[in-house]
């Protein structure tokens, strides 16, 4: 048996929390990932598969009983009207970490985003996740907050949008800088933050190992694609005017909106940089793979 600490991975369904078990596999850690749909799981090396939903407490009991450690990527990621961002982001964190505070768990690892404070004030997708970081620092639970600048999935519908269109509109700042994180890369954050006492308690902005502008990375997908670059800017009005629709069509999607409208306003959106994959050879392999611009490599806006 390893004398490691056991850990429990919510989202491992999901392009993080997958990664993150990948990640704590290859490094001797025993696993429980927690699954509403444990065929959503298969192919993934877990050492125990707890079968519930994180919005339904009655199903939570004992999700933590012999866990050591719990790290969350439990997130809003369609664009389904229900159940809400409120629903998952906030109570369905919660009720996990309820779970945790009562087996006496040891150190619970969390993600945000970068600016999360700020963009709480304009977006309820930050601001749900903001009032579980607040919830924690109350809790007497030890914790680790994550805040990245984002990940490869994020922006992967530039690639995409491109591949299938040939052009692409980037509303606001063009300028934007960025260094979006591989989430197998994250995964090592997640174990140092484990094996590194002074990471407790802590709260960390973590990005990728290069910083683009958003200009650049639509350059890149232009590249790697091999199209002629066809860039437009439109001023970020044009987009709040599609966000402000949303508002009466889809509560979910419109807080989405109101994140990427911050986002894309503020110039310096970069973080310390970690890791070694690159963007641009991850977007090869998708070309590589024949999936560009089919749609299926979107996995977030």
């Amino acid at each position: 048996m390893s004398d490691k600490p056991k850990v429990l991975v919510c989202g491992g369904t999901g392009y993080i929390g997958g990664h993150v078990i990948d990640g704590l596999k290859e490094h001797g850690y025993w696993v429980r990932a927690l699954a509403r749909n444990p065929k959503k799981l298969d192919g993934k090396n877990v050492d125990d598969t707890f079968v519930g939903e994180a919005t339904k407490a009655e199903t939570l009991k004992g999700l933590c009983d012999g866990v050591d450690i719990v790290f969350s990527s439990i997130g809003f990621h369609s664009g389904s009207k229900k159940p809400t961002l409120w629903d998952i982001d906030y109570q369905g964190n919660l009720n996990i970490l309820e779970e945790a505070r009562k087996a006496g768990v040891k150190h619970v690892i969390f993600i945000s985003t970068m600016g999360g404070p700020a963009m709480a004030q304009h977006s309820d997708l930050a601001l749900a996740r903001e009032k579980v970081i607040d919830w924690l620092k109350e809790s007497g639970l030890n914790y680790t907050v994550f805040r990245p600048t984002g990940y490869f999935n994020d922006i992967t519908f530039i690639f995409d949008k491109i591949a299938a269109k040939g052009e692409i509109t980037l509303y606001g700042n063009p300028d934007v800088r960025m260094n979006p994180l591989h989430a197998r890369d994250f995964a090592d954050l997640v174990i140092k933050a484990i094996e590194t006492p002074e990471w407790i308690n802590i709260e960390k902005d973590v990005g990728g190992p290069e910083i683009f502008t958003r200009r650049q990375l639509a350059e890149m997908a232009f590249r790697v694609l091999g199209k002629e670059p066809k860039i437009k800017v439109a001023p970020l009005w044009q987009f709040a005017i599609i966000m402000n629709v949303m508002r009466f069509v889809n509560f979910n999607i419109y807080h989405l909106f109101k994140f990427l409208h911050f986002t894309w306003d503020t110039p310096w959106m970069a973080a310390t940089k970690n890791g070694s994959r690159k963007l641009e050879d991850h977007w090869i392999s998708l070309k590589d793979q024949g999936v560009a611009g089919t749609g299926s490599t979107a996995q977030g806006l």
